[in-house]
């Protein structure tokens, strides 16, 4: 019973950071610059949305002007959960999606800001995959060392090390983008 919940809870789980993976790796190919519209981001303004004193949660306001238009092809853009509090004015390169709402900023900031998404996604799924792969029974403790390991157990070694990368390129991420120079 409870391998059947435990296999029927990682399903879920799978198909939950799956979408996460998805969105957050188009996001950071837009921030990469791989497709959208080239332009720049002019903030208008920026509010804290959260309600506790501890945390802040910046929305902040302002127009998107296409590389290859004017002031008046402007498109007024909500950004959600900057992570900055931009100061009025503050212009920064971006690109538009297929969405006309959807503005990543772009270059190493932009990139480093959904870098950690997707290195948190691959470890969660990763880590799913060691878990349906791994050899069940055996204790690497308990295992004679004079046996050349199993296929799937290699296996499972080789997705144990893509879950110590992904974790750890998560990890430099955030630090990074905590270093990030205010604008």
């Amino acid at each position: 019973m409870m391998r059947v919940l435990g296999r029927v809870c990682g399903g879920i789980l799978a198909l939950v950071v799956g979408f996460w993976f998805v969105t957050a790796t188009g996001d950071l190919a837009l921030a990469a610059g791989l497709y959208g519209t080239p332009g720049t981001y002019k903030v208008d303004t920026c509010v804290d949305t959260s309600n506790t004193r501890k945390d802040s949660d910046y929305d902040c306001y302002g127009a998107f002007t296409p590389d290859s238009g004017t002031d008046s092809d402007a498109v007024s853009v909500r950004l959600k959960g900057t992570g900055h509090d931009y100061p009025d004015g503050t212009e920064f390169d971006a690109r538009q999606g297929i969405e006309p709402e959807t503005i990543q900023r772009v270059g190493f900031w932009g990139v480093v800001g959904e870098l950690w998404q997707v290195g948190i996604c691959v470890a969660v799924l990763a880590g799913l995959g060691y878990q349906a792969v791994k050899p069940r029974g055996q204790s690497r403790r308990r295992e004679d060392h004079r046996r050349e390991p199993s296929r799937r157990q290699k296996v499972a070694d080789r997705i144990g090390y893509a879950v110590v990368v992904a974790i750890s390129v998560g990890i430099l991420s955030w630090i990074a983008m905590a270093a990030e120079p205010s604008p």
